[in-house]
């Protein structure tokens, strides 16, 4: 497979910016801490602000817990992404190319985390790197933790691509399939499957490239070709 796009910075800024601000908060978490005790020699008597500083104390202590309890899921995303850029490069032939941490001029934040062109089709993936039990129920998900459901990040993320090959002169008057995938990246996860969400495939890494492969042939080398820059020309050059 050809890689046309690496993996960029989007996931290791945020895993740098929340171990950052949690280390932060720890800190003058401490410092005000042991300006509070009054047996310490660095007590402060703060006096009628005493109330005031404990709030602060509780405040800096929670969000240091947040920030600190948010690094490791930036982390496990970035192995998340390395597991399915090596196992599809590995199982795809150099028909199809892909494109990672994809950030659209028409993105104000976020990124896709990948999008794989080839002879079947045109595939918009989200990578989950969770463990444990995680079962779904259309868009409805639970087990996963915070922000958009990932099924719905997927379509999202696939009508933002065929947005943009509509509105290209040369591929507008042509109907391309466009799947969102979800993929999960840890053997760990236990999936319960209530109910599919709509366009949208939930696939597990070990038989993502093997759904890929056997879609029917849908595009020519000179349509990849021309799907490729079209994407490329709509992606923000500075993430």
């Amino acid at each position: 497979m050809r890689l046309l796009k690496p993996m960029g910075t989007y996931l290791k800024k945020k895993a740098t910016k929340n171990l950052v601000f949690g280390v932060l908060c720890l800190i003058f978490f401490l410092v005000l801490l042991v300006t509070s005790i009054e047996i310490l020699p660095l007590y402060v008597d703060a006096g009628r602000y005493d109330t005031s500083r404990g709030v602060a104390l509780g405040l800096l202590i929670a969000c240091s817990y947040y920030f600190l309890h948010e690094f490791p899921n930036y982390r496990a995303g970035i192995i998340g992404e390395q597991k399915v850029t090596k196992t599809l490069s590995l199982a795809l032939s150099d028909e199809y190319s892909m494109l990672n941490d994809v950030m659209l001029k028409s993105m104000a934040r976020g990124n896709i985390d990948h999008i794989v062109v080839g002879p079947t089709g045109i595939f918009v993936i989200e990578t989950k790197n969770r463990k444990g039990k995680i079962s779904y129920y259309g868009d409805n998900w639970e087990g996963i933790g915070r922000g958009k459901p990932p099924s719905n990040q997927a379509r999202i993320n696939a009508m933002r691509i065929k947005k943009i090959l509509d509105s290209s002169e040369s591929l507008k008057s042509k109907a391309f399939y466009i799947q969102g995938i979800v993929v999960f990246a840890n053997n760990k996860a236990e999936l319960i499957e209530k109910k599919p969400p709509e366009h949208v495939k939930i696939k597990r890494i070990d038989n993502l490239a093997a759904y890929i492969n056997s879609e029917p042939k849908r595009l020519e080398a000179g349509e990849i070709e021309q799907i490729e820059m079209e994407i490329q020309n709509n992606i923000r050059k500075h993430q």
